[in-house]
Protein backbone atom coordinates (compact mmCIF):
# COMPACT_ATOMS: atom_id res chain seq x y z
CA UNK A 1 0.00 0.00 0.00
CA UNK A 2 1.24 3.68 -0.42
CA UNK A 3 1.92 6.03 1.61
CA UNK A 4 1.42 9.89 1.51
CA UNK A 5 5.70 10.56 1.59
CA UNK A 6 6.25 12.76 -0.66
CA UNK A 7 9.37 11.00 -2.04
CA UNK A 8 6.66 8.45 -3.17
CA UNK A 9 6.28 8.18 -7.10
CA UNK A 10 3.44 6.94 -8.13
CA UNK A 11 3.77 5.39 -12.45
CA UNK A 12 1.51 3.85 -14.78
CA UNK A 13 3.08 1.72 -17.15
CA UNK A 14 1.63 0.74 -20.60
CA UNK A 15 2.07 -1.67 -23.63
CA UNK A 16 1.92 -0.29 -26.78
CA UNK A 17 0.83 -2.26 -29.50
CA UNK A 18 4.52 -2.95 -31.42
CA UNK A 19 5.23 -4.52 -27.36
CA UNK A 20 7.05 -1.13 -26.50
CA UNK A 21 6.37 0.00 -22.93
CA UNK A 22 5.01 3.49 -22.10
CA UNK A 23 5.51 4.59 -18.75
CA UNK A 24 3.53 7.84 -17.22
CA UNK A 25 4.73 9.78 -13.97
CA UNK A 26 1.97 10.84 -11.79
CA UNK A 27 3.42 14.00 -10.97
CA UNK A 28 1.03 15.90 -9.45
CA UNK A 29 -2.04 15.67 -7.66
CA UNK A 30 -5.21 15.70 -8.68
CA UNK A 31 -3.80 13.27 -12.25
CA UNK A 32 -7.00 13.47 -14.90
CA UNK A 33 -7.26 10.87 -17.58
CA UNK A 34 -9.37 11.15 -20.54
CA UNK A 35 -9.95 12.43 -24.40
CA UNK A 36 -9.91 16.46 -23.40
CA UNK A 37 -6.98 18.48 -24.26
CA UNK A 38 -6.75 19.52 -20.78
CA UNK A 39 -6.04 16.06 -19.96
CA UNK A 40 -2.68 14.98 -17.67
CA UNK A 41 -2.93 12.30 -19.56
CA UNK A 42 -4.68 12.39 -22.92
CA UNK A 43 -5.82 9.26 -24.82
CA UNK A 44 -7.31 9.22 -27.95
CA UNK A 45 -8.92 5.97 -27.94
CA UNK A 46 -12.51 4.83 -28.69
CA UNK A 47 -14.35 4.38 -25.50
CA UNK A 48 -12.56 6.71 -23.79
CA UNK A 49 -14.63 9.94 -22.39
CA UNK A 50 -13.44 13.59 -22.47
CA UNK A 51 -13.32 14.02 -18.71
CA UNK A 52 -12.59 9.70 -17.79
CA UNK A 53 -11.33 9.22 -14.38
CA UNK A 54 -8.71 10.81 -11.73
CA UNK A 55 -6.06 9.73 -9.93
CA UNK A 56 -5.37 11.53 -6.24
CA UNK A 57 -3.39 11.94 -3.29
CA UNK A 58 -5.03 11.40 0.02
CA UNK A 59 -4.04 10.85 3.68
CA UNK A 60 -3.03 7.27 3.70
CA UNK A 61 -1.55 6.61 -0.24
CA UNK A 62 -2.86 7.16 -4.12
CA UNK A 63 -6.30 6.86 -5.04
CA UNK A 64 -8.40 6.46 -8.43
CA UNK A 65 -11.86 7.33 -9.15
CA UNK A 66 -14.21 7.40 -12.15
CA UNK A 67 -15.63 10.61 -13.64
CA UNK A 68 -18.66 9.64 -14.83
CA UNK A 69 -17.29 7.83 -17.85
CA UNK A 70 -19.63 6.23 -20.25
CA UNK A 71 -18.18 2.46 -20.30
CA UNK A 72 -15.67 2.92 -16.58
CA UNK A 73 -12.53 2.56 -15.35
CA UNK A 74 -11.58 -0.67 -14.07
CA UNK A 75 -9.01 -1.72 -11.47
CA UNK A 76 -7.89 -5.50 -11.30
CA UNK A 77 -10.82 -5.96 -13.84
CA UNK A 78 -13.40 -4.66 -11.62
CA UNK A 79 -15.80 -1.25 -12.47
CA UNK A 80 -15.05 0.79 -10.49
CA UNK A 81 -18.48 2.53 -8.26
CA UNK A 82 -16.54 4.54 -5.61
CA UNK A 83 -12.91 5.74 -4.94
CA UNK A 84 -10.00 3.11 -4.73
CA UNK A 85 -6.76 2.74 -2.63
CA UNK A 86 -4.37 1.92 -5.14
CA UNK A 87 -1.70 -0.46 -4.53
CA UNK A 88 1.65 -1.38 -6.28
CA UNK A 89 0.76 -4.57 -8.79
CA UNK A 90 -2.75 -3.28 -9.50
CA UNK A 91 -3.78 -2.50 -13.10
CA UNK A 92 -6.28 0.23 -14.50
CA UNK A 93 -7.89 -0.15 -17.25
CA UNK A 94 -9.49 2.58 -19.60
CA UNK A 95 -11.52 1.45 -22.66
CA UNK A 96 -9.25 -1.44 -24.05
CA UNK A 97 -5.91 0.50 -22.93
CA UNK A 98 -4.61 -1.47 -19.43
CA UNK A 99 -2.01 0.36 -17.67
CA UNK A 100 0.06 -1.35 -14.47
CA UNK A 101 0.46 0.40 -11.13
CA UNK A 102 4.07 0.74 -10.08
CA UNK A 103 5.47 2.94 -6.72
CA UNK A 104 8.75 4.08 -7.39
CA UNK A 105 10.40 5.55 -4.03
CA UNK A 106 12.64 8.41 -5.83
CA UNK A 107 11.73 10.47 -8.82
CA UNK A 108 14.80 10.05 -9.89
CA UNK A 109 14.46 6.22 -11.04
CA UNK A 110 11.16 7.28 -13.18
CA UNK A 111 13.58 9.30 -15.23
CA UNK A 112 15.81 5.96 -15.97
CA UNK A 113 12.61 4.25 -16.91
CA UNK A 114 11.69 6.83 -19.21
CA UNK A 115 14.97 7.27 -20.91
CA UNK A 116 14.78 4.49 -23.16
CA UNK A 117 12.61 6.32 -25.08
CA UNK A 118 15.27 8.77 -25.40
CA UNK A 119 17.05 7.23 -28.35
CA UNK A 120 14.43 6.04 -30.32
CA UNK A 121 12.78 10.04 -30.10
CA UNK A 122 16.17 11.44 -31.18
CA UNK A 123 16.22 9.16 -34.42
CA UNK A 124 12.81 9.82 -35.04
CA UNK A 125 13.50 13.92 -35.10
CA UNK A 126 16.41 13.21 -37.26
CA UNK A 127 15.11 11.08 -39.82
CA UNK A 128 12.02 13.48 -39.49
CA UNK A 129 9.79 9.94 -39.19
CA UNK A 130 5.90 11.84 -39.34
CA UNK A 131 3.62 11.68 -41.81
CA UNK A 132 1.20 14.64 -41.84
CA UNK A 133 -2.69 14.29 -41.74
CA UNK A 134 -5.27 16.68 -42.42
CA UNK A 135 -8.83 16.63 -41.49
CA UNK A 136 -11.27 19.09 -43.59
CA UNK A 137 -12.97 22.02 -42.57
CA UNK A 138 -16.55 22.69 -44.52
CA UNK A 139 -18.47 25.16 -44.91
CA UNK A 140 -22.25 25.13 -43.78
CA UNK A 141 -24.90 24.53 -45.08
CA UNK A 142 -23.19 23.00 -48.04
CA UNK A 143 -20.62 21.36 -46.98
CA UNK A 144 -17.91 22.43 -49.75
CA UNK A 145 -14.52 22.14 -48.91
CA UNK A 146 -12.66 25.17 -47.70
CA UNK A 147 -9.84 23.93 -45.96
CA UNK A 148 -7.88 21.26 -43.85
CA UNK A 149 -6.51 21.25 -40.15
CA UNK A 150 -3.05 19.45 -39.96
CA UNK A 151 -2.85 16.23 -37.65
CA UNK A 152 0.83 14.75 -37.38
CA UNK A 153 0.93 11.42 -37.08
CA UNK A 154 4.34 8.95 -36.60
CA UNK A 155 5.16 5.27 -37.52
CA UNK A 156 8.27 4.43 -36.00
CA UNK A 157 9.18 1.49 -33.99
CA UNK A 158 10.00 1.99 -30.45
CA UNK A 159 7.48 4.65 -29.73
CA UNK A 160 3.58 4.66 -29.55
CA UNK A 161 1.65 6.53 -32.42
CA UNK A 162 -0.82 7.95 -30.58
CA UNK A 163 0.74 12.05 -30.73
CA UNK A 164 -1.11 12.50 -27.22
CA UNK A 165 1.38 10.05 -25.85
CA UNK A 166 4.13 11.04 -28.10
CA UNK A 167 3.69 14.55 -26.56
CA UNK A 168 4.08 13.51 -23.04
CA UNK A 169 7.27 11.94 -23.82
CA UNK A 170 8.50 14.87 -25.38
CA UNK A 171 7.54 16.79 -22.59
CA UNK A 172 9.39 14.57 -19.95
CA UNK A 173 12.59 14.72 -22.17
CA UNK A 174 11.90 18.61 -22.64
CA UNK A 175 11.32 18.14 -26.69
CA UNK A 176 7.97 19.32 -26.98
CA UNK A 177 8.43 22.30 -29.62
CA UNK A 178 11.01 20.34 -31.66
CA UNK A 179 8.14 17.96 -31.90
CA UNK A 180 5.63 20.18 -32.47
CA UNK A 181 7.74 22.49 -35.35
CA UNK A 182 8.35 19.03 -36.94
CA UNK A 183 4.74 18.58 -37.16
CA UNK A 184 4.09 21.74 -38.39
CA UNK A 185 6.79 22.32 -40.77
CA UNK A 186 6.67 18.78 -42.25
CA UNK A 187 2.45 19.09 -42.66
CA UNK A 188 2.85 22.32 -44.77
CA UNK A 189 5.90 21.44 -46.59
CA UNK A 190 4.02 18.89 -47.89
CA UNK A 191 0.68 20.51 -48.56
CA UNK A 192 2.63 23.17 -50.81
CA UNK A 193 4.51 20.53 -52.67
CA UNK A 194 0.97 19.00 -53.61
CA UNK A 195 -0.31 22.33 -54.50
CA UNK A 196 -2.83 22.71 -51.95
CA UNK A 197 -5.19 25.57 -52.35
CA UNK A 198 -7.67 25.61 -49.81
CA UNK A 199 -7.20 27.11 -45.91
CA UNK A 200 -4.62 24.98 -43.89
CA UNK A 201 -5.04 25.84 -40.19
CA UNK A 202 -2.17 24.35 -37.73
CA UNK A 203 -1.67 24.05 -34.01
CA UNK A 204 0.38 25.22 -31.69
CA UNK A 205 1.43 24.70 -27.96
CA UNK A 206 1.38 26.54 -24.68
CA UNK A 207 5.03 26.11 -24.23
CA UNK A 208 5.68 28.04 -27.45
CA UNK A 209 4.20 31.07 -26.60
CA UNK A 210 7.24 32.57 -26.42
CA UNK A 211 6.66 35.50 -29.23
CA UNK A 212 10.06 36.08 -29.48
CA UNK A 213 11.21 32.63 -30.69
CA UNK A 214 7.41 31.84 -31.94
CA UNK A 215 8.29 34.94 -34.66
CA UNK A 216 11.65 33.12 -35.54
CA UNK A 217 9.90 29.90 -36.31
CA UNK A 218 6.73 31.42 -37.96
CA UNK A 219 8.72 33.75 -40.38
CA UNK A 220 10.92 31.03 -41.84
CA UNK A 221 7.56 28.28 -42.47
CA UNK A 222 6.36 31.51 -44.09
CA UNK A 223 9.48 31.75 -46.16
CA UNK A 224 9.28 28.17 -46.94
CA UNK A 225 5.56 28.02 -48.19
CA UNK A 226 4.49 31.59 -49.50
CA UNK A 227 1.85 30.51 -51.18
CA UNK A 228 -0.66 28.64 -48.57
CA UNK A 229 -3.42 30.07 -47.01
CA UNK A 230 -2.64 29.62 -43.55
CA UNK A 231 -4.14 30.11 -39.87
CA UNK A 232 -2.59 29.14 -36.64
CA UNK A 233 -4.80 27.95 -33.68
CA UNK A 234 -4.14 28.98 -30.16
CA UNK A 235 -5.68 26.83 -27.28
CA UNK A 236 -6.33 28.84 -23.96
CA UNK A 237 -4.18 27.66 -22.00
CA UNK A 238 -1.80 29.25 -24.40
CA UNK A 239 -3.19 32.68 -23.51
CA UNK A 240 -1.52 34.73 -20.91
CA UNK A 241 -2.35 38.14 -21.02
CA UNK A 242 -4.04 40.82 -22.82
CA UNK A 243 -0.63 42.57 -24.71
CA UNK A 244 0.03 38.98 -25.47
CA UNK A 245 -2.72 38.69 -27.63
CA UNK A 246 -2.23 41.98 -29.12
CA UNK A 247 1.29 41.43 -30.22
CA UNK A 248 0.29 37.44 -31.09
CA UNK A 249 -2.35 39.43 -33.30
CA UNK A 250 -0.02 42.17 -35.17
CA UNK A 251 2.62 39.24 -36.00
CA UNK A 252 0.30 36.96 -37.64
CA UNK A 253 -0.88 39.77 -39.60
CA UNK A 254 2.40 40.27 -40.89
CA UNK A 255 3.06 36.64 -41.70
CA UNK A 256 -0.44 36.53 -43.55
CA UNK A 257 -1.88 34.15 -40.93
CA UNK A 258 -4.54 34.03 -39.49
CA UNK A 259 -5.50 33.64 -35.77
CA UNK A 260 -8.08 30.82 -34.68
CA UNK A 261 -8.70 30.36 -30.99
CA UNK A 262 -9.10 26.42 -30.51
CA UNK A 263 -11.34 25.04 -28.25
CA UNK A 264 -13.86 27.77 -27.11
CA UNK A 265 -16.43 26.75 -24.48
CA UNK A 266 -13.93 24.39 -23.19
CA UNK A 267 -13.08 25.52 -19.04
CA UNK A 268 -12.73 28.92 -18.46
CA UNK A 269 -12.85 30.76 -21.81
CA UNK A 270 -10.94 33.91 -22.00
CA UNK A 271 -13.78 36.30 -23.27
CA UNK A 272 -11.69 39.76 -22.13
CA UNK A 273 -8.95 38.42 -24.61
CA UNK A 274 -11.20 37.56 -27.20
CA UNK A 275 -13.03 40.41 -27.28
CA UNK A 276 -9.88 42.77 -27.16
CA UNK A 277 -8.05 40.68 -29.75
CA UNK A 278 -10.28 39.26 -32.11
CA UNK A 279 -9.56 36.28 -34.03
CA UNK A 280 -10.49 35.41 -37.85
CA UNK A 281 -12.06 31.88 -36.46
CA UNK A 282 -13.47 30.78 -33.23
CA UNK A 283 -13.20 26.98 -32.80
CA UNK A 284 -16.09 25.83 -30.76
CA UNK A 285 -15.31 22.98 -28.17
CA UNK A 286 -16.21 19.12 -29.30
CA UNK A 287 -17.94 19.13 -25.72
CA UNK A 288 -20.25 22.06 -27.04
CA UNK A 289 -20.80 20.01 -30.48
CA UNK A 290 -21.91 16.40 -29.59
CA UNK A 291 -25.08 15.49 -29.41
CA UNK A 292 -26.40 19.05 -29.65
CA UNK A 293 -29.44 18.04 -31.70
CA UNK A 294 -30.32 15.78 -28.30
CA UNK A 295 -29.46 19.16 -25.66
CA UNK A 296 -32.56 21.27 -24.55
CA UNK A 297 -33.63 24.40 -26.15
CA UNK A 298 -31.65 26.31 -23.27
CA UNK A 299 -28.58 24.50 -24.20
CA UNK A 300 -29.00 24.99 -27.88
CA UNK A 301 -30.09 28.71 -27.03
CA UNK A 302 -26.72 29.86 -25.13
CA UNK A 303 -24.92 28.39 -27.96
CA UNK A 304 -26.74 29.94 -30.55
CA UNK A 305 -26.37 33.30 -28.54
CA UNK A 306 -22.39 32.74 -28.42
CA UNK A 307 -22.56 32.14 -32.23
CA UNK A 308 -24.62 35.17 -33.00
CA UNK A 309 -22.07 37.06 -30.66
CA UNK A 310 -19.05 35.98 -32.58
CA UNK A 311 -20.29 37.12 -35.87
CA UNK A 312 -21.42 40.71 -34.52
CA UNK A 313 -17.90 41.30 -34.41
CA UNK A 314 -16.74 39.68 -37.22
CA UNK A 315 -15.95 36.52 -36.15
CA UNK A 316 -16.19 32.75 -38.47
CA UNK A 317 -17.39 30.10 -36.11
CA UNK A 318 -16.60 26.71 -36.65
CA UNK A 319 -17.82 23.80 -35.21
CA UNK A 320 -15.66 21.16 -33.98
CA UNK A 321 -16.59 17.40 -33.72
CA UNK A 322 -19.29 16.93 -35.93
CA UNK A 323 -19.92 12.95 -36.38
CA UNK A 324 -23.24 12.85 -37.57
CA UNK A 325 -25.37 14.10 -39.53
CA UNK A 326 -28.26 14.94 -37.56
CA UNK A 327 -24.78 17.32 -35.55
CA UNK A 328 -24.69 18.74 -38.82
CA UNK A 329 -28.17 20.19 -38.94
CA UNK A 330 -28.06 20.94 -35.87
CA UNK A 331 -25.54 23.35 -35.66
CA UNK A 332 -26.57 24.33 -39.76
CA UNK A 333 -29.88 25.53 -37.97
CA UNK A 334 -27.74 27.38 -34.86
CA UNK A 335 -25.56 29.37 -37.69
CA UNK A 336 -22.35 28.17 -37.62
CA UNK A 337 -20.35 29.25 -40.78
CA UNK A 338 -17.91 25.92 -41.13
CA UNK A 339 -17.49 22.60 -39.73
CA UNK A 340 -15.06 19.63 -39.41
CA UNK A 341 -15.54 16.15 -37.49
CA UNK A 342 -15.94 12.72 -38.72
CA UNK A 343 -19.07 13.15 -40.35
CA UNK A 344 -17.06 15.57 -43.23
CA UNK A 345 -14.02 13.07 -42.99
CA UNK A 346 -11.16 11.55 -41.17
CA UNK A 347 -7.29 12.61 -40.47
CA UNK A 348 -5.64 11.63 -43.56
CA UNK A 349 -2.67 11.86 -46.42
CA UNK A 350 -3.69 13.68 -49.03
Amino acid sequence: MFTADVNTQLQLEGKNQDGSFWVIPIEHSPFTVGRGKGSNLFLAADGVSRNHAEIFESHDGWRVKDLGSTNGTYVNGRRLTEELLLKHGDYITIAEIRFNVIEQADASESTQIINPYAAHFERMLDQKAVLPHFQPLVSLPDGALIGYETLGRIDFKGLPNDPGQLFQISRRLGRQIELSELFRNTALEYAARIGVKELILFNTLPEEMNLEFLGVSLKKLRESVPDLKLGMELHENSITDVLMMKRLRAMLNDLDMLLVYDDFGAGQSRLIELLDSVPDILKFDIALIQHIQQRSEISRSIVETLVKMAHDVGIRTLAEGVDSPEEAEACCVIGFDLAQGFYFGRPALL
